[in-house]
């Protein structure tokens, strides 16, 4: 008996999340209105996509990927049945008639991309490479200890100003055209450095102080400093949490981190994560209200669904147009936790809108492959979601995204979606493995995994603008591998003993 509860204890984590996981399963089979079979089916391919990114991690970048798909597809799904009995789509879905039907062939593509995702991980396991979260001792150039302060110096105030800046004339927001044009290409260098490249300043930063053995934790803090600035800069309630959690993710498994640091010293730096995590969310919440009050989007079309034959409801939230001062919005909303926790992830709707669009084939999904964002444009996928933002406005450039599993059901094929995500998760776990032979840095292979993850998993409006930032994230690679070689020296710098 004794034995059996210590079990019970020892495994405590996982029992609770299975059985929460049952919780989300029947409250889905209970609901759902199309064949028990097929969600069955969509539930087993969506939990086994999950763990083959947690068990054996191969890589950071799939380990978030099939996460951003799980939230996208079963979680979003299965929560809204367990908190209000129907799916309330936060995204435009095109024209979705809500049969049973309609819900299978969405739960059918949803499989496609799981298997896709789990093919990719069993071709890229065939090749035995050591995954990136398994690293021996940091490294660090042998000139850093001399410059250290210096280069710290130059990362924090170019952050900072940066940030301020952004703020101050609206180079780069989320959901607005740029307020301030800079000189090409000032504008997209000041887009990455606030997405990614700041952060990835500072995480290489962090791990040279943890190769010089330096025990501060100020290093630690300027981490979540940066995220802080950046997301409140750029108005991205995600930003934050898309820039430490990958580091933190690294750090909590290294035994460098217990073994310097005090478990007080480790509750302080989770409190102070916390707090500035909720700070940023009323942040960018008030900005938001303030900055998106002149936003005018169009009613969605949705049609009129009710329980009929498929037995159960379904509705369809327009985007707010914030037409309300903002001074008498609430800047944290229990609405908002909601949107937060399950409507926020991309996937589902995507579908929705795709499987019920009659004209899919090869030629729409090249045309919207090749697709070029412009000032003032609207996007092809809004039309064909019935987007409320079907208008061109010279201020705001909000859109809705169809997500990789629906971007790839352009074609109309299932096998277009297999292949196409074990292709994109090959390419994930090789790309951060490259990433790492080149830095020996996983911080970076971590953040480098979260931002590949994202764009997958809300892939679709316009792909071929991603290229610009993908290319200065692998020049920025190339140059911390050139100032770590040994044929670079730092200038005036003399390597320590």
């Amino acid at each position: 008996m004794i034995k059996h509860l210590e079990w019970l204890w020892s495994h405590k984590l996982k029992i609770v999340l299975g059985l929460f996981w049952l919780l989300l399963f029947f409250a889905g089979l209970l609901n759902f209105a199309g064949s028990k079979l097929v969600y069955t089916l969509f539930s087993i391919t969506s939990l086994t996509m999950l763990l083959s990114g947690v068990y054996r991690q191969a890589s950071y970048g799939y380990l978030f990927l099939v996460v951003f798909l799980w939230l996208g597809f079963w979680f979003k799904l299965t929560a809204s049945f367990l908190l209000s009995g129907y799916f309330s789509a936060e995204e435009p879905i095109g024209a979705f008639n809500n049969s049973a039907h309609a819900w299978n062939q969405v739960l059918w593509i949803a499989i496609a991309g799981s298997i896709g995702a789990i093919l990719g991980r069993f071709i890229y396991g065939m090749l035995r490479l050591m995954p990136t979260n398994r690293t021996k001792k940091p490294e660090a150039p042998p000139w850093y200890p001399t410059v250290r302060i210096w280069l710290w110096a130059v990362v924090v105030l170019t952050t900072m100003s940066m940030a301020i800046a952004n703020i101050l004339l609206g180079i780069h927001q989320v959901g607005l055209t740029p307020r301030t044009i800079l000189p090409w290409p000032l504008n997209a260098l000041v887009a990455w450095m606030l997405n990614i490249g700041s952060a990835m300043a500072v995480a290489l930063l962090v791990w040279w102080d943890m190769a010089a053995e330096e025990s501060a934790q100020s290093p630690f803090y300027a981490m979540l400093g940066e995220s802080f600035l950046s997301t409140v800069s750029v108005i991205s309630r995600s930003m934050f949490l898309f820039h430490t959690v990958p580091q933190m993710l690294v750090l909590s498994g290294r035994k460098e981190t217990s073994r310097r640091y005090s478990q007080k010293q480790v509750l302080l730096f989770l409190a102070t994560f916390t707090a500035l995590f909720l700070t940023s969310i009323a942040a960018v919440s008030i900005l938001r209200d303030s900055q998106y009050v002149s936003s005018k989007a169009a009613s969605i079309l949705i049609p009129n669904f009710d329980a009929g034959s498929a037995g159960r409801a379904i509705t369809a939230i327009a985007p707010e147009p914030s037409a309300a001062p903002a001074s008498k919005t609430p800047s944290f909303r229990l609405q908002l936790i909601r949107q937060l926790v399950v409507n926020r992830w991309l996937g589902l709707e995507g579908v929705m809108a795709v499987s019920s669009y009659p004209e899919k084939s090869s030629a729409l999904f090249w045309e919207m492959l090749t697709e070029k964002r412009e000032a003032g444009k609207v996007s092809s996928y809004q039309k064909i979601s019935n987007s409320g933002y079907q208008s061109a406005d010279g201020k705001n450039q909000f859109a809705s995204m169809p997500g990789i599993s629906g971007f790839l059901y352009y074609s109309g094929s299932l096998w277009l979606v297999v292949l196409g995500l074990a292709a994109l998760a090959v390419f994930t776990m090789a790309s951060e493995r490259i990433i790492f032979l080149l830095t020996r840095n996983p911080l970076l292979c971590s953040l480098y995994g979260m931002t590949l993850a994202n764009t997958i998993a809300q892939f679709g409006m316009t792909p071929r603008q991603e290229i610009p930032q993908y290319l200065m994230i692998y020049t920025a690679i190339l140059a911390i591998w050139f100032v770590q070689s040994r044929f670079f020296t730092w200038p005036f710098a003399k390597p320590v003993n």
